[in-house]
């Protein structure tokens, strides 16, 4: 009997965390369909549409990804003080709003939308990883990251397609009002559907919580990892503006640089899928070491292929796909260099190094491409040489602490 008893009881523990974290993906992979056009096709739109320079676009994304720092340094905070389920919740509200951008022309509404859909955007993100730390056991994190990456990677492939069968058709305007409905009808679904995780607010006041970052950020591991996540997306946000808009300018169909993103997010998906087996089975300090040096390969390589519309799909799908797979392990290397009840901080810091990095790349994309189309790519690949010798010194200082640890 007594084999019984632990199938049932391992059936339990099983059940008592896929619940949530299914509908976790769930709600991923809908909210990323609802607001994968107003992230993606918001420079073509400013382009095509309203006749603005691509440093406009950059602007308006630079908007949304400062205040989305902003609220992961806040939510990671809150995460450990009120729990990570009102943090989540909170990001769903703005899936409905990301959208809404392509409903009007005045530069005031689209600065407004891109705020507020930035400030939700980054309690949407942190929210979903602190929640998947809460509720997910650690023998399991490195494929539980690797989903919760994917499924809002797929949603948002879909998204793309989507997008571009509506734009062959249609136009921006009823891409918008679709957007906005799926958005709101995936908030409505998590405030119905997302349970509480165990465990999830910790005894700090949301105050305290707050004062203890500085603390958290002194310990070199964090810093080595908030730099592991500012270098890489500065890549990351010079190629999300640019790749879309040089694929328009090169084939001169909007719907074409849709497609561009429903492959890029398939092949990245993958990459994550492939990441997660290699982050549970391996070290996951060599495996950013070597997905670091991919980024620079394929950085360089696209400064080379501006002009080829078959260049810009194979180095834009080769760097996301790189460069999406660099943060399955980040989660657990998290794991493994802070105690539970600081991950949320941690988490909010290296959130907030994110996108730091994403508004440092499309600042730079902006800018240089009107010089030069490759320019940009030389630029971002020279810097990843840094995230190269960071993920090397993080290895190492992980072996110290290991060994450390296991001669005590």
């Amino acid at each position: 009997m007594r084999p019984v008893a632990r199938s049932l009881d391992f059936g339990r523990a099983q059940s008592f965390w896929l619940r949530p974290f299914s509908i976790l993906l769930a709600l991923f992979f809908f909210g990323d369909l609802s607001a994968a056009a107003g992230r993606g096709l918001l420079p073509v739109y400013a382009e095509d549409i309203l006749g603005r320079e691509p440093d406009f676009a950059s602007l308006l994304v630079s908007a949304r990804l400062l205040f989305a720092g902003g609220a992961a340094f806040v939510g990671g905070a809150l995460s450990d003080a009120i729990g990570q389920r009102r943090v989540l919740l909170l990001g769903l509200s703005g899936l409905g709003v990301v959208s809404l951008v392509f409903l009007t022309g005045s530069p005031w509404a689209l600065m407004a939308f891109s705020i507020y859909a930035g400030f939700s955007g980054g309690a949407y993100y942190l929210g979903g990883d602190t929640y998947t730390l809460a509720t997910v056991p650690k023998q399991q994190l490195g494929l539980a990251a690797a989903l919760i990456f994917t499924a809002p990677t797929l949603g948002g492939a879909l998204g793309n397609s989507l997008s571009g069968l509506v734009l062959a058709h249609y136009d921006f305007r009823l891409l918008g009002v679709l957007g906005a409905v799926m958005g709101t009808a995936v908030f409505l679904a998590g405030v119905l559907f997302v349970p509480r995780a165990s465990g999830q607010a910790g005894s700090l006041s949301s105050a305290q919580s707050l004062s203890g970052y500085g603390t958290i950020i002194k310990r070199p591991e964090v810093l080595l990892l908030g730099l592991l996540r500012f270098i890489p997306t500065a890549y990351w946000g010079t190629a999300s503006l640019l790749f879309p808009l040089l694929i328009y300018r090169v084939s001169g169909s909007p719907s074409t640089a849709a497609y561009y993103g429903t492959v890029m997010l398939l092949f990245a998906s993958a990459c994550q899928l492939v990441s997660g087996r290699l982050s549970d089975r391996m070290d996951r300090t060599l495996l950013v070491v070597a997905l670091t040096a991919l980024i620079v390969v394929s950085s360089l390589a696209a400064a080379l292929a501006t002009d080829s519309l078959v260049g810009l799909y194979v180095t834009g799908v080769l760097g996301a796909g790189f460069a999406w797979a660099l943060s399955v392990p980040i989660p657990g290397l998290i794991s493994q260099v802070s105690p539970l009840g600081e991950h949320g901080r941690t988490l909010g810091f290296t959130h907030i190094c994110w996108y730091g990095g994403m508004i440092a790349g499309t600042q730079v994309g902006g800018w240089l491409v009107q010089v030069s189309g490759g320019l940009p790519f030389v630029v971002v690949g020279l810097f990843n040489l840094a995230s190269v010798a960071c993920a090397v010194l993080l290895y190492r200082r992980v072996r110290v602490r290991a060994v450390s640890t296991a001669q005590s």
